[in-house]
Formats: C-alpha cells, structure tokens, sequence
C-alpha cells in the first residue's frame, strides 16, 4: 500500500500559496522542498513532478475558468506514492462569474467537473494508477470545487481547504443524481417536477437532510476557516452548508466578522437575492454576459446611447430596436425595483449591524442608505416613465408615440446616469478600506499568521523564530535567512566560477595570440627564403642597381623570437578571489550570528546544514 507524506496544516498552506505564483515546474519543486524543510526540519525524501491545467488541451478547462496544480510524490525508498491537487481559488472575472452561477445560483457545476477530469488526467500524465492516494487542496472557490468533485465524483481520499466557500446543496442537486432522487423521495416531489421546486423547500430541513446524506464523505474533509472571512459570512444564506472537520481561527480581532449579520439577515431578502442570481444564470448561459445584463436589467444601452442631439433620425432608423427595449424596460424593471427595495427596507439591520460591529461609521452608513434610496428613486422615475410611455402607445397617435419614446428614452437615460453616480458615491475610499479589511481575513497569509504557537510565527508566508534574549524578543525570518545564505552561496559559487573561467582565458588567449602571431611570422619567412626573387622590389627601393640584369638570388633570414612577456594580472585575479572568500566569511558569520541567537534549538542549525547540502 502507498504511503503518503507526513505534513503539516501549515505545509498545505504554504503550498496552497505557492499555486497562486505560477511558478515554473523546476523552481516550483525547489520551492516545495524548501517549505517542507522549514515546516518539518528534515529534507523531502521524495522525487516530486508537477503537472499544471494550462499544459492540457482540455477545453473544460479554459471554459469554465479552471486553474490546477498536480503535484506527484513518490520514493520507492520510502514507500512514498500519492498526488496531491492544488485548485485554484478565485482569480479572475470568469471564476466570479462562475461564483455567482455556482454558490448563489447552484446552477452551475462546471469547475467542479473539471477538477474530476484534471485529476483523472494528471494521474495519467504521472504513470499511476487511479487508486493512488490523492488529496485536494484548496482555498476560496477551490473548495467549493473540490467538495462537490469528492462528494459527486469519488475524486479524492481527503479534502483540505482554508477559508474556503462551502458547498451548496441547490449545486449538488442538479449535478448528483443520486442526491436529487433521494431528495425528491424524502420531500415528495414528483421524478417530473421542475428543478426550481427544489427552492420552495425549506431551506433548513433541506440543509439539515443533505449533511446527513454527506456524512460519511465529510469525514474526510479538513478546513480552516477564519471568523473574519468575507465567505465563512456568506456560507449562512440558504444553500451553503458546512461540512468535514473544521478549525475556526481570529485573523483580525480588530473586527467581529460578517457571520452573525448575514444570520440575522431574514431568508426572504437572501431568497431575492438568489432568484436575481438564478436569473442571470439562466440568462447568461444562452447568450453570455450581455444577455444576462439585458434580461435583468431590460435595459440595451448601445440603443440608449443612440439617442443623443439627432434623436428624430436615431429613432426613425432604430425604431424596431427601440420598440423591444421599452417593452422590455416596462417588463423588467419593477422586479428589479423589488429587489432594491429588498436593500432599502432592511438597510437599517444590514447598515447599522455593520455600524455596530465596526466596520463602516455611522457617517458612513448615512451615505450607504441615502444612495441606495436614491438608485430606489430612479428606478421609480424609469417604472413612472415607462408607464407613461405604455400609455401614449396605447392611444394608437403615431406622433405621440414618436414624441413620447424619445422623450421617455432619455429620460430613462437620466436616470440610468444618476444611478451610476450613486454607485460611484459608495466608492468612497473609505468604505473601499473596509472591503480591504474583508479581504485581508480572506487571504491564506493572514489564517497562517493566525497559527503563530510557541517560538513560530509568520510574516507572509515565511515563517519566523522567536527568542528571548535579556528582555529583548528577537524575530528572526528563517525563511528569508535561509533563502540568502542558500541562494547567497550559489551565486558565489558562480562568481568564482566566472573568476576561474576569467583566469584560464586570460592564459589561454594570450599564449594563442603569442602562438598564432610567431605562426604567421614563420610562415612569412619561410615564403621569402623559398622565393627571393620575388622580394627583389624591395631591395630595388634602397639600392641603386647599375644594371637591369641583376637578381636576387638567395635570402636568409636571421630570426630571433624572445620569450613571451605580458602584464601579470595574477594580483588582479587575487583580489577578485578575495571578494568572493570575504563574501563567504559574511555569509556563514551571517549564520553563526543566527544559530547563537537560538543555541537551544538546535532545529535552526540543522536548517542551515541541510539547506547547504551538508
């Protein structure tokens, strides 16, 4: 039977962080193999071989924004044999709008099936057989992808994540059939009925029904997850359910966290929510984002802002188009109006909750809910205009209709404006740091600076010693001592190298030149005594011949070739051989200054030695 490695919660985050790097195969192995010294004081005794989603030609994988790193350890030695999966959290627009379909939505299960098919090809690529040990790791909406893959599709043995968004049992249901039939058993629900009888069910005898079909799954589910964590808040909303072993850390102690607002937030305001998100799911999976915009929104701006200065000549050309956009507006807008008046009307739970726990200031708050009424205002003024409008088609007057659709478009383009300075005004830089403070307790740094014990802490990701010496406490990054003295040896091994390199060409090159200079003198003069005659016109420009007849017969040349001399540069190539000893000196005094720091813990030498390679 395989064995697997023996590694720390703060391994599999160091390693979760360096996926995010996209760092080159050799130098993301090196790396692995420094963090598993720092974290476990002894070397990797395994041969690692990565594998990345970027190097497969799986479309899956481009589609749906997926992002992964396999990572194989094995050593016939040891015993050693499995694969660890790295999936990659939120990155980029495409994984947000994936966010949306997938957790709020729970309609989308795209990434989750590409982490199944990943894995499948990662094990192929590495020679191995597909019951070798395999473990997730992940972070954010990696491990909403890598949950939903291991309950699913049996993908891993075990599941490790920090601050991860949680699985959504709406998700589940639409991807795993045997969950859906026994949802349906249980709830009655007819094997015909539509998906979306799955929403009318209550949300916590649903929740409460999928962690007891899961229960045997999640035992193999490992999380951190920080109080503070923008996710761990919206894990409460209907759909999200928690599950596995979970360690709760306090990244910022500044803040209580979002999660008991999000709890006291009532589940027909989360509802509204999520049927918007359901709405733009459904959408955009028929005709992209812009089609999403416009079936939310019913508004088509790129016929809005036609109508300018010329509106007579831009309405009679665009009339078709302008036609289906007001009844469209007319069709749309009053849910959405419903939603926003979802925010207004609970403004003071969710604002002043956030005034209380101390993320915004009152001040702040005050601006929140004064320009939320105000986008209220103005989708009022577009519902009022387009009422209007209705009206005037209504009365059958060709020139009313002419003149009322170009009033009432822009009009309604008015208010559109007033409603993006109102978005513009919750900009504000300082409501911008509290999102920062929010984000912050979402990143994997801050969860490890959180598992500081003892002498160890972090910094980033690089990990510190702490001692004590009189009442001074002494912080040392090892991490980074480690890295200069490994990496400060290397390159000057290279200098004196390069010094060597510098020493044997300056020899060499001028004892060639010497050589290939006294060569073609030789030469030369072997040519002169072979053919006199054909020197006589040098002779003839320094004496004076009475006859034309006369001819050179024979010459001889007399050579002397003194020995070689040149600068000696041996005291030049001394001094540079000198830089690089006294650089050596600084380096491991660099050394004995940190391991005398920590003369108890021996570990902090023995770092250093199997670092050098000792």
């Amino acid at each position: 039977m395989s064995k697997k490695l023996a590694t720390s919660k703060e391994f599999k985050l160091r390693l979760i962080d360096l996926q995010y790097r996209n760092l080159p195969e050799e130098e993301m192995s090196q790396q692995i193999k420094q963090v598993y010294l720092e974290e476990h004081g002894k070397e990797l005794d395994a041969k690692i071989d990565v594998y990345n989603s970027y190097q497969s030609s799986n479309e899956l994988f481009d589609s749906s924004g997926y992002d992964g790193t396999a990572i194989h350890f094995s050593s016939k030695e040891s015993g050693v044999n499995e694969v660890y999966v790295i999936s990659q959290g939120s990155k980029d627009a495409l994984d947000w709008e994936y966010n949306i379909k997938a957790m709020f939505a729970g309609k989308d299960s795209s990434q989750a099936l590409a982490v199944n098919n990943f894995v499948y090809e990662a094990r192929k690529e590495f020679g191995v057989a597909n019951t070798i040990p395999t473990t997730g790791l992940s972070h954010s909406l990696a491990h909403n992808n890598n949950t939903t893959a291991h309950f699913v599709f049996d993908t891993f043995d075990e599941v490790y994540s920090v601050n991860g968004a949680q699985t959504n049992y709406y998700q589940l249901y639409f991807i795993d059939i045997e969950f859906e039939n026994a949802v349906k058993r249980h709830f009655s629900l007819s094997l015909s009925e539509d998906h979306s009888a799955i929403y009318d069910i209550d949300p916590n005898q649903l929740r409460q029904f999928a962690e007891n079909h899961y229960k045997d799954k999640a035992k193999n589910i490992h999380q951190i997850i920080s109080k503070d964590d923008p996710l761990y808040a919206a894990s409460a909303v209907r759909g999200f359910f928690t599950l596995g072993n979970v360690e709760m850390v306090d990244t910022n102690p500044d803040y209580p966290g979002l999660r008991s607002l999000i709890e006291d937030i009532p589940d027909e305001v989360i509802k509204d929510f999520q049927e918007l998100a359901i709405q733009y799911t459904t959408a955009s999976n028929q005709g992209g984002v812009n089609a999403a915009i416009e079936e939310i929104l019913g508004v088509n701006m790129d016929v809005v802002n036609k109508i300018s200065d010329n509106s007579l000549k831009t309405y009679l050309t665009n009339q078709n188009e302008i036609n289906r956009m007001v009844r469209q507006l007319d069709k749309k807008v009053p849910s959405l109006l419903k939603q926003v008046k979802t925010i207004t009307s609970n403004s003071e739970l969710i604002f002043g909750r956030l005034v209380d726990t101390g993320y915004i200031t009152n001040a702040q708050k005050q601006l929140i809910v004064k320009e939320f009424s105000n986008i209220e205002t103005e989708l009022e003024g577009i519902k009022e205009t387009l009422s209007t409008i209705v009206r005037i088609r209504d009365t059958g007057s060709f020139s009313a209709q002419i003149g009322g659709d170009i009033a009432a478009v822009l009009k309604v383009k008015g208010h559109i404006n007033a409603i993006k300075d109102s978005l513009k005004a919750l900009n504000e830089a300082d409501l911008l740091k509290v999102l920062e403070e929010l984000k912050a307790s979402h990143g994997i740094k801050e969860v490890l600076s959180s598992l500081s014990h003892g002498k160890k802490s972090y910094l980033g990701t690089d990990m510190l010693f702490t001692t004590n010496h009189g009442n001074k406490e002494i912080k040392v990054n090892i991490s980074a001592a480690l890295r200069m003295y490994q990496e400060g040896k290397k390159v000057l091994e290279e200098k004196l190298s390069k010094i060597r390199q510098f020493q044997v060409a300056i020899d060499r090159e001028i004892s060639q030149c010497y050589d290939r200079k006294k060569y073609q003198v030789m030469r030369k003069i072997d040519d002169i005594e072979a053919n006199p005659s054909a020197y006589t016109r040098f002779l003839r420009n320094h004496i004076s011949f009475s006859r034309l007849d006369k001819k050179v017969r024979r010459i001889q040349v007399h050579e002397v070739f003194f020995p070689l001399e040149y600068t000696n540069l041996d005291e030049e190539i001394y001094e540079l051989k000198q830089s690089v000893q006294k650089s050596y000196t600084y380096i491991e005094n660099y050394r004995q200054a940190i391991e005398d720091l920590f003369t108890e813990e021996k570990e902090v030498a023995t770092l250093f030695r199997l670092v050098e390679g000792e």
